[in-house]
């Protein structure tokens, strides 16, 4: 019985080791941003790419890094809608980019199994930066890592247009859902 508590907290010590500190280096061909947002009468979905990232982690939730996203890959599949997109709501010709700089993480990062963390930091898109918080799920088997997370993003706060008009309203903030997937570098 005491064999068996000593190894229970020899692994749950090694589940958190103190002092590491890991690089996660995000895979743009395995990384998805689905966006979502209501109409009147209909739904929009569409999808961004992401061009880089890597996130800096230590056991103390300090974190550090960047996510950059490639706005004038946003697709919905309605030509016209898309072309309305780019020209006027995100301009993406003039703001090309939208770039999450991460400062820090809540939560536990676990070296390997699940774990619910949040990255904080502040998103810079169409010329202005917010501070956003991401809430995450991770999944790591200490050199592969997965991770999802959906961020809501109220456009107007960053001085986009309003792409409502006579009968048509949209709302007011677009679902953002992240799911990505990289390696783990120390």
């Amino acid at each position: 019985m005491i064999r068996l508590v000593k190894t229970l907290i020899v692994a749950i010590a090694l589940t958190t080791v103190p002092g590491y500190a890991i690089t996660f280096e995000l895979d743009p061909q395995q990384t998805a941003l689905a966006m979502t947002f209501g109409a009147t009468l209909h739904r929009v979905d569409g999808s961004l790419k992401v061009r880089e990232g890597r996130i800096d982690i230590s056991d103390s939730g300090a974190a550090s890094g960047k996510i950059v996203i490639d706005l004038t890959t946003a697709r919905t599949g309605v030509a016209r809608r898309d072309h309305k997109m780019h020209e006027k709501i995100l301009e993406s010709r003039r703001f090309p980019l939208a770039v999450f700089t991460i400062e820090r993480m809540d939560g536990v990062l676990n070296r390997t199994g699940s774990s619910d963390v949040q990255l904080h930091g502040r998103l810079e898109m169409h010329g202005v930066a917010r501070e956003v918080a991401l809430p995450a799920r991770v999944v790591s088997d200490g050199h592969h890592v997965s991770a999802s997370g959906i961020l809501l993003i109220p456009y107007l706060e960053w001085g986009m247009a309003d792409p409502s008009f006579f009968v048509l309203r949209v709302e007011k903030q677009v679902k953002v859902t992240v799911k990505t997937a990289g390696r783990i570098s120390e």
